[in-house]
């Protein structure tokens, strides 16, 4: 296993379970992104436990997050492991969420959004401005609470479309790991503000009925989110392989 040094995560003795888990899933997370924990590498609690200077439940309870968002898998005979990137797949993936949500981003314009659903939105946008009010790094908290907002956001248009075929499209889609819910690198407060000046930019479209311009924005942000996740998985890729 990757890395030798234990390194704590839980200084404060007064910390929860809940929180020294959700750090570990940060940290467990940044790993695999980084190339540190390599595809097909089995990841045994004990081990992290002591790497990282927590116990076993926490330890257990990040593993378990972590295949929620498609970075391992697990079988009760193995347990964790590192899940393989398949860079192609999820490219191709993003292609097809960024048509499906850009067409979804169409039809919001041309019918006109719900008052609901701009309000959704809207806050959406206002919560990760806040929330990126800093300088530092994002915790876990607020790691969660970013996908959180920009699910929400992105729920919105979606619901607005009335497709019935559009939900579907989009759960297959969600079955390639690292596209939804999105998965990034390093969580810089930077890109997420692109990120979120793009979003009002689409919901401004949107609001004025621009139909074509905001499919095309919407296209043009997801396929950007892509690009980014993408570049990331292939450098861990390229660092596990060099490891």
């Amino acid at each position: 296993m990757a890395g030798t040094a234990a390194s704590s995560v839980a200084n404060a003795a007064s910390a929860s379970p809940r929180s020294i888990a959700q750090a570990l899933s940060a940290r467990i997370r940044d790993h695999i992104l980084n190339g540190a924990f390599t595809a097909g590498e089995h990841l045994r609690e004990v081990q992290l436990a002591a790497m990282f200077g927590a116990s076993r439940t926490p330890v257990r309870l990040a593993l378990a997050a972590n295949e929620k968002d498609g970075l391992l898998d697990y079988t009760a005979h193995r347990g964790y492991v590192v899940r393989p990137f398949d860079l192609t797949d999820i490219a191709s993936a993003f292609e097809m969420r960024a048509l499906i949500e850009g067409f979804a981003c169409r039809q919001a314009a041309e019918q006109g959004l719900h008052p609901d659903r701009q309000h959704q939105a809207q806050a959406a946008i206002d919560a990760v401005a806040a929330l990126l009010h800093r300088k530092e790094a994002l915790d876990e908290q607020c790691r969660s609470d970013w996908r959180a907002h920009n699910s929400a956001f992105h729920r919105a248009i979606v619901e607005q479309s009335g497709n019935r075929f559009i939900g579907p499209m989009l759960a297959n889609v969600q079955q390639i790991p690292s596209v939804y819910p999105p998965i990034m690198a390093s969580y810089d407060p930077q890109a997420l503000r692109i990120y979120n000046d793009q979003h009002r930019a689409v919901l401004a479209c949107i609001l004025q009925r621009q139909g074509t311009r905001a499919e095309f924005l919407m296209r043009e942000h997801v396929s950007l989110a892509g690009e980014t996740i993408c570049a990331a998985l292939g450098t861990a890729t390229s660092a596990g392989q060099a490891g």
